[in-house]
């Protein structure tokens, strides 16, 4: 199983830029035993040194399940707030699946 997630602020997300795979939205493995809400906060937290105020299940689709919600704060790694308008070419997934997470997160496309 699969943790998506897309954090929000004011109309925008948050895609953190992976070296090796391009710009993705933060996300990872479940590990076992673990719940996918823990899971997505950890993985977050690993990739980004990001820390939720909320964060809620949105939807599943198979293995992925995707979860959005507000920073609370931020430690690091290379990430930037993007519109849909601007969103990167060189993703680390299809164009279509980022706009279909997107869309489910509530972000007008």
């Amino acid at each position: 199983m699969i943790v998506v997630v897309v954090p929000l602020k004011d109309g925008k997300f948050l895609m953190v830029n992976n070296p090796r795979r391009g710009w993705e939205f933060p996300g990872g493995r479940v590990e076992n035993e673990e719940n996918p809400h823990k899971a997505a906060l950890r993985e977050c937290y690993e990739e980004a040194g990001i820390i939720f105020k909320n964060l809620r299940f949105i939807k599943s689709e198979g293995d992925i399940l995707l979860f959005a919600g507000e920073i609370e704060e931020i430690k690091g790694g290379e990430m930037d707030w993007q519109l849909f308008e601007n969103l990167p070419t060189n993703l680390s997934f299809s164009r279509d699946e980022a706009v279909r997470f997107l869309k489910f997160a509530g972000i007008y496309i």
